[in-house]
């Protein structure tokens, strides 16, 4: 059985019922997590986190469909991959895991506010075996330190007296 079908149903509604999710989602996430809004000071415009939530509803509707042979659910699809990707560059961003993995319940919780009594069982359901998945697919990465990176040249290049002119000298 493919869920596909009632997550769109439900993505349908919310959008027919009050527009672009953007707003209430990324609201939302800021009074979750009041420090995220800082995250997002280049984003004056609301492209960047256009563009993020553009492909986490991509994600989703990937994480909703069906991978496994023979119409079985396993979380063989790219959704899975790109969430456990960008769960490690948001690592790298700075950004705590947990903080991460409410990125999508959010999501979820925005859309089923607002498809209100048009929010179906079966489309419950959907949103449900998608957070299950993302939250399995973090489940399965190692953890993060959520130690800010800082990478020292002399760490990662040869030593000076090696670089030779391909390496730029201090």
């Amino acid at each position: 059985m493919s869920h596909l079908p009632a997550l769109e149903a439900s993505l349908e509604l919310a959008v027919t019922r009050s527009g672009d999710p953007q707003p209430a989602i990324y609201a939302r996430l800021f009074a979750l997590h009041p420090a995220m809004e800082a995250e997002f000071w280049r984003d004056g415009s609301g492209r960047i986190r256009g563009e993020m939530l553009a492909r986490s509803f991509e994600m989703v509707l990937d994480l909703a469909a069906p991978h496994a042979p023979e119409g079985g659910q396993g979380i063989g699809g790219w959704g899975s991959a790109f969430l456990g990707t960008e769960a490690v560059t948001h690592d790298a961003y700075g950004i705590p895991r947990a903080v991460f993995a409410d990125f999508l319940p959010i999501m979820a919780g925005v859309i089923r506010d607002t498809c209100g009594d048009g929010f179906t069982p079966a489309m419950a359901a959907a949103w449900d075996l998608v957070l299950d998945r993302a939250a399995a697919t973090l489940a399965a990465l190692p953890g993060s330190s959520m130690e800010a990176r800082v990478i020292d040249v002399d760490d990662v290049l040869p030593p000076r007296d090696e670089r030779g002119i391909f390496f730029p000298m201090r």
